[in-house]
């Protein structure tokens, strides 16, 4: 029963939020990107919490608070206020599977389309970016 309860929290209320994500329209906005990356990330963490927990409880199961610390987790990862997935993502998963690199130019990319959103759109910006390649393209 701890099980299942562990796995159901975990899952239950991941599902429809991500059923929402995954439903919502586009439209260029910046929290529907945050909140597909958001869910894909949890599910890639989640999925490795419940491989160690579903390893681990072979060993140390009987032990009591086992459930409570995994259950924990599950809340940590998924609540918006911690943002857990990100941080476990960022700081476990992305330095050990080599991505480090690509994580952060896709950051780099994603505050540059931030900013290009923020600025007005006119013939003097169209200049002033033209002037801006062509001075990175001399010092590049």
């Amino acid at each position: 029963a701890k099980r299942f309860v562990v796995i159901a929290v975990g899952t239950v209320y991941p599902i429809a939020a991500s059923t929402v994500a995954c439903a919502s329209s586009t439209d260029g906005n910046n929290r529907k990107d945050y909140a597909d990356t958001f869910w894909l990330t949890y599910w890639v963490c989640f999925s490795i919490l419940f491989l160690a927990m579903d390893y681990l409880e072979n060993f140390v199961g009987t032990i009591p608070g086992f459930y409570s610390v995994c259950l924990c987790a599950n809340v940590y990862l998924f609540l918006p206020m911690f943002k857990g997935a990100d941080v476990v993502f960022r700081n476990v998963l992305v330095p050990l599977s080599g991505q480090y690199e690509h994580m952060l130019l896709r950051d780099v990319n994603l505050i540059k389309r931030d900013m290009m959103e923020k600025i007005p759109h006119s013939t003097k910006r169209d200049a002033v970016f033209a002037n801006a390649a062509n001075i990175f393209a001399k010092n590049g």
